[in-house]
């Protein structure tokens, strides 16, 4: 039961964009894959969640739609990633994570900020977008 929770985590329905689109969040399911993707771009906004949690689920959506947002004003400047903490243990440990959903602005591969729990979109952008606009 628990192997078959963590294996597939959830992500946004590809019918929310368009043709031909990139989706705007990148999953992440392993330690290396995440340390590549945050170092590919000058900042990188990792959202870590975990299957069983409700808050997570609720905040998804904000996330996602903020990430399509931002993408498609700052292009190649940032990278969204969605990291489920089963799967990045060691990165999740290393970074102090202790709850979900947890938010972290890395900036040059390197934490910068970050909060936990949820926010609204309004919230997240005034976080982030200072990183993302220096970058």
């Amino acid at each position: 039961m628990v192997r078959r929770m963590i294996a597939k985590p959830a992500i946004e329905e590809d019918s929310q964009r368009g043709e031909g689109e990139e989706h705007p969040v990148k999953l992440v399911l392993d330690d290396r894959e995440l340390e590549k993707i945050v170092c590919s771009k000058p900042v990188a906004i990792v959202l870590f969640t975990s299957p069983g949690c409700p808050a997570c689920h609720a905040y998804r959506p904000i996330f996602y739609h903020y990430a399509g947002e931002a993408r498609r004003r700052y292009g190649d400047k940032v990278e969204f990633v969605e990291a489920d903490v089963y799967h990045v243990y060691d990165k999740a440990v290393e970074l102090g994570i202790s709850a979900t959903p947890t938010t972290v602005v890395f900036r040059h591969c390197r934490p910068v900020d970050g909060f936990v729990g949820m926010v609204d979109e309004e919230t997240l952008a005034e976080m982030v977008e200072p990183y993302i606009r220096e970058a």
